[in-house]
């Protein structure tokens, strides 16, 4: 289907009588916002359609369910620093849209992260921090610069890259963003205004750590026995097999791993 770059998915979203599992990426061939529905039985996916962009280039990519209204967006961004905010509709077995703001920011973004709980958008400027902003449509347009999210702290060196979201409850939980320039991930609250925590790194065991680490996510679901808590995946820039360099891929981690790791922060 082209070049996807960012993806993210949101579960039991409402429209009207109909209930998606929605999927959604950017497409870098087409500079559009590509979306899918995936059936909970079988994981089929089934085309929804695109909506074009504006913008230059598209980059960054998330979803957003308000959790007053209910109502979804997708939020899409390019490398001039501006994002894109979708309000999503359904009509005649596609996805429609209508775009309801922009942002702009200081120079190159891509990762981006919306809290369905709190409320709340969270944008990384690469060589600027993480930026927070009202994830509602209505709301203001200028962002808000976490505190120890940029150089300023000795834990992070740019790029600022993937950011993700592990809730605990509707409020409490963990903001997690990809230091790339360092291959580590710097941890800040999930409420308040996002204390920063520290930073970990996923080092060689019987397969080798991350590094160069661009997108990441979380879940915080049961995926069964192994991973009742959920876990942490990163996309891993440099993989080896033993001593022998070969593709990229995605390393993942037991939740239940960093808890003890947060547990010392």
């Amino acid at each position: 289907v082209g070049r996807i770059n960012n993806v993210d998915v949101r579960n039991n979203i409402q429209f009207q009588d109909t209930i998606l599992h929605l999927v959604g990426g950017s497409n870098r061939s087409t500079k559009t916002l590509d979306f899918w529905n995936v059936d909970p039985a079988t994981l089929e996916f089934r085309n929804l359609g695109t909506l074009p962009s504006g913008l230059p280039d598209v980059y960054g990519f998330c979803l957003y369910r308000d959790p007053k209204s209910g109502k979804g967006y997708a939020l899409i961004n390019s490398k001039t620093g501006k994002v894109e905010q979708w309000e999503l509709f359904y009509e005649g077995l596609k996805i429609s849209g209508e775009l309801k703001r922009t942002l702009q920011l200081t120079s190159q973004v891509e990762g981006m992260v919306a809290d369905d709980g709190t409320g709340k958008l969270y944008v990384g400027v690469e060589e600027g921090g993480i930026y927070s902003f009202d994830a509602d449509p209505d709301g203001s347009t200028n962002g808000v610069l976490l505190a120890k999210s940029d150089e300023s702290n000795p834990n992070i060196k740019y790029d600022v890259e993937g950011l993700t979201i592990y809730p605990v409850d509707s409020e409490q939980g963990y903001l997690i963003a990809s230091s790339q320039g360092n291959n580590s991930y710097a941890v800040f609250e999930r409420s308040g205004e996002n204390k920063y925590l520290g930073s970990f790194i996923i080092v060689d065991g019987n397969i080798d750590g991350a590094e160069e680490t661009d997108g990441i996510d979380a879940t915080h679901l049961s995926l069964g026995d192994n991973f009742p808590k959920g876990v942490f995946v990163c996309q891993d820039g440099y993989n080896y097999d033993g001593d022998k360099k070969v593709s990229q891929n995605f390393k993942i981690v037991d939740w239940r791993e960093l808890e003890k790791v947060l547990a010392g922060f």
